[in-house]
Formats: C-alpha cells, structure tokens, sequence
C-alpha cells in the first residue's frame, strides 16, 4: 500500500485518539470500526498498524515497521475481505487459523473489512475467537451499518465511530492531493464529511456535468410543460442520487447569496449562483432544499426515482412561484 491519502484527518480523529489512549494501558482484544465511508476505514486500519508496531505508536510512515505495514510486508498483519464482498464462513475460518500461533514480534493484528458482509453464521464462528482471544491478538472489524452485527459481538468488541469530517478538512484533505481549489470546494460540499467520497467526486469528470445540468434545473424550470424535458435530463444521468446531492449543494449557496455572501461554498461559480438565486425568494429556496433532502432520503430507501424526481420538479415549480 501506498502513503496514505487520509493520513493527516484519521490521525487527528476522535476514533484514532480514543484507541491510541488503550496503548498505555494495553491493546483491546477486539475493536469495530464503524463508518460508512469503507475507504476511510481501509487507511485506518493502516493507520492504527503503523501505530501499533511504529516504536513511537506516533504512526511516522517513515520508519522500517511503518514502511512494511504500507507495503504489505509485515508477518504479524493480517487482512480480510478487502475487496468487501460476502464473508463466506470457511474464509473467514482460514482467516483465523493462525490466531493460536505465536506472532513473530509481540502481537498480531487481524482487520476484517465490511465485516458486517458476513452472515450470522460467520459472525457465530467469529465469536468463538471473541470469547476466548489470545492474549497477543487484536482482531478489529470494519462496518458500515453495525445493526448487521449480532449483539452478542458488538458486545465483545469497542465500538469505535469514524465521525463524518467537517468541510474545511476535508477540502485541505483534498487540496493537500494537489486538486485544483475550485474542484475540492465541489467535492468537500457533496461528499458529506466522508473522506472517500469526496476524493471519488474530486476525480469524477461526471461532476461538472451534474452541475451543468442542476444549474439548467433551476434555471429554466419555469412551468409545468418544461417538467418533461427537465425530468429526462436528470434520467440521462449516470447517478440520480449524486445528481440530488449537488442540487442541494447548489441551492443551499442560493440561499446563502441571499445573505451573507461569504458563506458560498462554490465561489468559483458565484455569478451563476447570484443569477440563480435572484429568480428565487428565501421561503423559496428553503421549502425547495427541503424536498431535495426529501427525495434524497426516498431514493435511499429504494423509493420509485421516476415518482420521487416527478414529485419533487413540481414541488420546486409551485415553490418557486408560490413565494414569489
């Protein structure tokens, strides 16, 4: 593996601090990571290696333990389904015969990916190594949704929250890649504090064509015989929920050119936002981030999209022009 992107964020994270306070005091026997940002979660596995076998447990990613954690070679680590998929129970029985052997330093780690993937099968085979750890065994689980965990495992390990970060760092996350200020604005705004997303959304070409065609949205959105066209444009995208996501992003600058201007997260489309938001009233533009985070939520629960999108372009015509 290579340096990790997320290093600076992850180190300074409330997670990382809390299982770093355990050093002292000696390493838990079993850890969940729980976030749905499953790359984040990857490089914090990493991170906490380095932590775990750098002398300093101040992850250095320089030194000869740091460097054969990133690059896959140190004997006492070990990983399972990093490709997040099904966790079948005799991988994950493979994966845990070595747990009685002796590790070649002074403890073994073994990081399970997507571990709420596997069934209650493989958690029930998983708990036997629970109940009765090595005392030089960590075994720390990464899960995205920990309700897919049986209790009877949650209860054995330290819950650990990968909390959503902030914009600002997640945009110097971005900057700091060498991404160009314009980009990392989008990408901080849309990926919801989630360190993975927003670098897929930095590197998606996709994006700006979303952008082009929100801005179209609600530009040319004026009565009800434009909802046709308009809905087969949103359809024509490859993400429709991506699409929702930078049309909230987009309204919610509208909103804020209505006031303090300085609060615009997308500065470097400020004329197009000051253009958009001057067709738009406050009560407006409130009502109609509110049906956008509507249907977001909709079609994150497996709602019709075809409805969902209908039922929100006229709530944003009869909005834009009930406030007017």
């Amino acid at each position: 593996m290579s340096n990790l992107k997320f290093f600076e964020p992850l180190k300074a994270s409330r997670a990382f601090s809390l299982l770093k306070n355990d050093f002292g005091k000696g390493l838990g026997h079993a850890y969940m990571v729980v976030s749905p940002d499953d790359d984040a979660v990857d490089e914090f596995f990493t991170l906490v290696a380095c932590a775990v076998y750098c002398d300093s447990h101040e992850p250095c990613m320089d030194c000869a333990e740091c460097r054969k954690i990133l690059n896959g070679n140190n004997g006492d680590v070990f990983h399972l389904n990093e490709k997040r998929e099904k966790i079948k129970v005799e991988d994950l029985q493979n994966f845990l015969s070595t747990v009685n052997v002796k590790p070649i330093g002074e403890r073994k780690m073994y990081f399970i990916h997507r571990a709420d993937l596997m069934n209650a099968q493989s958690q029930n085979k998983l708990l036997k190594t629970f109940e009765e750890p090595p005392a030089d065994v960590t075994i720390v689980l990464g899960v995205s949704n920990e309700a897919g965990m049986l209790e009877t495992v949650r209860s054995r390990a330290r819950t650990l929250y990968l909390d959503a970060f902030d914009e600002q760092t997640v945009y110097a996350m971005l900057l700091s890649l060498g991404i160009d200020a314009a980009t990392c604005s989008v990408a901080a705004a849309c990926g919801e504090g989630q360190l993975g997303k927003a670098l897929k959304i930095a590197n998606s070409p996709d994006y700006a064509e979303l952008y082009r065609s929100a801005i179209k949205l609600l530009r040319f959105l004026n009565r009800s015989s434009d909802i046709a066209a308009l809905d087969s444009a949103v359809f024509m995208q490859k993400d429709v929920g991506a699409f929702l996501d930078v049309l909230s992003i987009i309204l919610r600058d509208m909103l804020a050119a209505k006031g303090d201007g300085d609060l615009v997260v997308q500065k470097h489309i400020i004329e197009d936002i000051d253009a958009l938001a001057s067709n738009y009233s406050r009560h407006a533009l409130a009502d109609i981030l509110l049906a956008v985070n509507s249907a977001r939520r909709k079609l994150s629960l497996n709602v019709n999209p075809t409805a969902t999108v209908d039922s929100l372009l006229f709530t944003i015509l009869e909005d834009r022009h009930k406030w007017q």
